[in-house]
């Protein structure tokens, strides 16, 4: 028979559960029901309750007026966020097995670079882009993104890389191996769990910003997260659009995440039965 106080904690970390779910699922909530509005039903302020008339035509013309700056993001975080991954495995892996005055130091200037708030170069990042004639392209954008994202990428997997044991690799130096051989064919595979937490975080980061999307952006390059500010309109205020773009928006991240966080835990159950 469970103890009062034991009963006690578990209904209190019930109640905190439905609270803290409540609080993060009402603003979905209301984005949904704002979507399915039309623009007189959202000046009623009745933001909980829902339209009788549900309006999914929203949805259509929002798809309409954010399909470009849609794709564009698709392919701006598509390309960083392989980059990033790509190089930060490297530079994780050098991090985690290289042990000299250079990679000490190295280290610390990544995790400097890591919690630098990136508005702090925003000036001299832009005028380098202006400066290589790279500003306002896909070009500049992706290099940008990078240059933001590869020491967090650099972190993630060189923690990931601290985890593998060190007898694998001795292993295979004894059969022969070169150092690329291990990295490329050995640890990589064996990271695959890292590299999907990383994607996963770098996409998502490189899909909702704004700041930089908006200075660097053209019409021809927009983002999606820019687009959004634009689709509520300038005279009159369109928010069921906007809510509907918001959402389709999701759409994306949300796939991604599933589809890299299955083999995320395939690979953990896998090293798990492995153990």
């Amino acid at each position: 028979m469970k103890s009062p106080s034991r009963r006690i904690i578990r209904t209190l970390a019930i109640i905190t559960a439905i609270i803290l779910s409540i609080a993060y699922l009402l603003p979905i909530y209301v984005m949904v029901t704002t979507s399915l509005k039309t623009p007189y039903e959202i000046t009623q302020r009745t933001y909980l309750v829902p339209s009788m008339d549900l309006h999914f035509e929203n949805y259509s013309k929002a798809f309409h007026l954010v399909k470009n700056a849609m794709l564009n993001s698709i392919i701006i975080s598509g390309v960083v966020t392989v980059v990033s991954a790509f190089i930060g495995g490297l530079g994780g892996f050098y991090l985690s097995r290289f042990k000299s005055r250079f990679s000490k130091v190295l280290f610390i200037l990544v995790g400097v670079a890591l919690y630098l708030p990136y508005q702090a170069i925003l000036v001299p990042l832009v005028q380098f882009m202006a400066t290589t004639k790279l500003a306002l392209t896909y070009a500049g954008m992706i290099i940008s993104y990078t240059f933001l994202n590869v020491p967090l990428a650099s972190i993630l997997m060189g923690t990931f890389f601290m985890s593998i044991p060190r007898e694998v690799e001795e292993a295979a130096e004894i059969d022969g191996a070169t150092k690329r051989q291990i990295f490329f064919k050995i640890v990589s595979p064996m990271a695959m769990p890292g590299y999907a937490s990383t994607a996963i975080l770098v996409f998502t980061q490189v899909w909702n910003e704004f700041l930089l999307a908006l200075t660097l952006s053209t019409p021809r390059t927009t983002t999606l997260q820019v687009k959004l500010a634009e689709v509520k309109g300038s005279f009159v205020a369109l928010y069921n659009l906007q809510m509907a773009a918001a959402m389709i928006g999701v759409i994306v991240p949300i796939a991604f995440f599933i589809f890299l966080g299955r083999y995320f835990i395939r690979g953990i159950l896998a090293g798990a039965l492995k153990g």
